[in-house]
Formats: structure tokens, C-alpha cells, sequence
């Protein structure tokens, strides 16, 4: 198993956790208040409310970890390179339109760049990101990589749309805290406290990612 895949479980397994914790308090609340469900009912309880925690959880530890914690260790640990969009690869998503709430799909082009590596040698790989307007043939992007990396670390980016990647994750960083301790004791108030702290640090670790890289281009 991967790093990325070993922190995927222990988010989601730290989700269910928290998950089952709100699941008790819930049903020791039913329960004093005379209404214990049935087998069926507190099972999809407690998978509902573990698929929320696993859901914001997720938002909140993987995105930054993929966006910006990730991003900033390889732009600190690897070589730099001046590479050349050499083509794209292609990967079908599937989006939603509000309008109708229907799916359907589309295509994301993530670019193929060309570069010699320290060894002298001519490496193709694909950027790890994209945008909507992805760098065009024959032109240089910055980089990082290593020799054990299946994607490129692309250095230059969109600067806008990390920054309101930021404040999401800082976002769904309040929420998951608020809900997270729900189990717990304390005061609504102190809760509230607490969890915005918790999303105003995690937005601040992702702002010093984000200018780390900045300043390493």
C-alpha cells in the first residue's frame, strides 16, 4: 500500500470512529426519551451518519493533503526541471448538471511533458493537475519530480483557484470538527470555538503551502 493510500484509511477509519461516537450519544438520547428503534433503523443510523463524518473528513484531510501538503513536500524534496508540453491525457469524469440533476460526462486534459532529468535522461510524464485551460503544445511549464513518482509535481499554478481551495478545506475543517464533537460534553458555544479555530489553523497551513511553492518557482 501507498502513503496516500495507508492516510486514506486511517481518515476513513478515524470518520467511523467519530461516526459511531455521534451514532451513541444519539441513541442514548432516544433512549431516555423512550424511543429505542428497531435493529434496522439504527443501522442505517449509525451508516448514515458515518458516510457524512467519512464524507467531510475526506473534503477536509485528502483534498489538502492532494492539493497542498503533497504538492509542497515535492516541490521542496525533488529537483526542478523546465519541462515541455509534449500532448495530454485524456480522463472522462463525470459531472453533474443542478438544472436537471443529471450526470453526464466529461473530459479533463491533463498535459504530457517532456524533459531530461539529472541522469541526462529524456523522461515523459504526465502533470499531476489541470485546469480548464490547460498550457499549450511545445510550451514550458516548471516542475519538480523523482525517479519513483508516476506524475510530474506542476509548480506553476492557479494560484486563484488554490486559494479558494484553501478556504474550502478550512471550511469543511469547521464542519467536521463541529460535528466531531458532538459526542462530546461541552457547551454549543465552546464547540462552535473550538471548530473555528480547527479551520481558521488548517486554512492557514494551506495559505504557507501555497506560498511555499509560490516562492520555489
Amino acid at each position: 500500500m501507498t502513503f496516500f493510500g495507508g492516510f486514506v484509511a486511517v481518515v476513513v477509519l478515524f470518520s467511523i470512529f467519530l461516526g459511531y461516537r455521534i451514532f451513541s450519544k444519539i441513541s442514548d438520547k432516544k433512549q431516555n426519551s423512550g424511543k429505542t428503534g428497531d435493529f434496522l433503523e439504527k443501522a442505517f443510523l449509525l451508516f448514515f451518519v458515518s458516510l457524512i463524518m467519512v464524507s467531510i473528513n475526506g473534503l477536509t484531510f485528502i483534498l489538502s493533503y492532494s492539493f497542498f501538503w503533497e504538492k509542497a513536500y515535492r516541490t521542496f524534496d525533488e529537483p526542478q526541471y523546465t519541462a515541455t508540453v509534449v500532448g495530454y491525457k485524456k480522463e472522462i469524469t463525470k459531472g453533474k448538471n443542478f438544472s436537471n440533476s443529471s450526470y453526464s460526462d466529461r473530459v479533463i486534459f491533463f498535459p504530457r511533458v517532456e524533459y531530461t532529468d539529472a541522469n541526462g535522461k529524456k523522461m515523459v510524464k504526465t502533470l499531476d493537475i489541470t485546469s480548464n485551460d490547460p498550457p499549450a503544445l511545445g510550451e514550458k511549464v516548471k516542475i519538480t519530480d523523482a525517479e519513483n513518482q508516476e506524475n510530474t509535481n506542476a509548480v506553476e499554478l492557479d494560484w486563484v483557484m488554490l486559494a479558494a481551495g484553501g478556504i474550502f478545506t478550512g471550511v469543511a475543517a469547521f464542519l467536521a470538527a463541529l460535528l466531531a464533537t458532538y459526542g462530546a460534553s461541552d457547551s454549543m458555544k465552546k464547540r462552535l470555538r473550538w471548530s473555528l479555530r480547527a479551520g481558521l489553523v488548517l486554512i492557514l497551513i494551506n495559505v504557507l503551502c501555497i506560498v511555499f511553492i509560490y516562492l520555489k518557482q
